[in-house]
């Protein structure tokens, strides 16, 4: 499986648990987390391999993918948090982001989308 760099990775924005964060369907090395994100994996149910139904810091058997969030996830770490369909929220077509563009987005006082234009060359 490949391991991708997670701070240079374009990835969806999506909800987890209520939360924005970042998915990418790849494991990320945990050495290029953007510092103030927070990496976890998804596990899928041997039932459904095509949905996620476990959040964990490390996923062996059934992994999913990983998200970047901004916040800690409660319940997330040992055995993971139990997730249904309705707390994994993908494909909503809000865009793909850096984690550097996700953070600017949601943890700067002074987001503009036009000002990320403006500094990455692109639109939102």
């Amino acid at each position: 499986m490949s391991i991708i760099n997670a701070s240079t990775t374009k990835m969806e924005e999506i909800e987890i648990v209520g939360i924005p964060a970042l998915y990418t369907p790849y494991k990320v090395s945990r050495q290029t987390v953007h510092l103030g994100m927070y990496c976890y994996e998804l596990q899928a149910g041997p039932e459904d391999w095509g949905q996620p139904r476990r959040l964990m810091d490390e996923a062996g058997e059934g992994f999913f993918g990983t998200v970047l969030t901004p916040v800690p996830v409660e319940g997330a770490d040992g055995e993971g948090l139990a997730i249904g369909p309705e707390d994994f929220k993908a494909e909503l077509g809000i865009g793909y982001y850096t984690p550097a563009e996700f953070e600017d987005k949601y943890l700067s006082p002074g987001y503009d989308p036009l000002r990320l234009e403006q500094i990455y060359g692109k639109e939102d």
